[in-house]
């Protein structure tokens, strides 16, 4: 059993905590929006805002678990918070409320850098589009094994 300062301590960190990782859900679904719609200037406030967000999370969790004696860069630190708070039916409850949130901001992050990574490949094939009419004398052909090479453009090569 917990006593009711750290009880009480620990109630209200997981409470802010609660609030801001919903804050975070929120700009994560914004962030998403932002990527598909290409708002750039929105963006950057987002992800300032976003930064700003983490490090509050990071510091009320930092907090909340120094006050059961938990160092936050121990692997297992989350399950020796369980164990501290196992019986305490109110904390639990904010608990699984606090993960299930944490994981919904860390599936919406995943679909944002999956969006960059093909936006960032989308963009990388535009560019050798780009790269490729500024050489005309160079054609892109392929292997057998399926690597690309350039190929010199020759009044030969178009030999039937």
């Amino acid at each position: 059993m917990l006593d009711k300062n750290v009880r009480d301590f620990l109630s209200t960190a997981m409470s802010r905590e609660l609030t801001l990782c919903q804050k975070l859900f929120e700009l994560l679904s914004d962030e998403q929006t932002c990527y598909e719609s290409q708002d750039i200037d929105k963006l950057n406030s987002i992800l300032k805002d976003k930064g700003t967000l983490i490090d509050q999370i990071e510091e009320s969790s930092k907090h909340r678990l120094a006050a059961l004696g938990i160092k936050p860069l121990l692997q297992n630190h989350q399950s020796l918070f369980e164990q501290q708070i196992d019986g305490e039916t109110s904390l639990g409850n904010q608990w699984q409320s606090l993960k299930d949130v944490m994981f919904r901001c860390k599936v919406q992050n995943e679909i944002n850098g999956k969006i960059i990574m093909l936006s960032q490949k989308s963009l990388e094939r535009s560019i050798n589009i780009f790269k490729q009419a500024l050489r005309p004398n160079n054609l892109t052909t392929y292997s057998s094994k399926g690597k690309a090479q350039q190929t010199q453009l020759h009044i030969r090569s178009a030999k039937i």
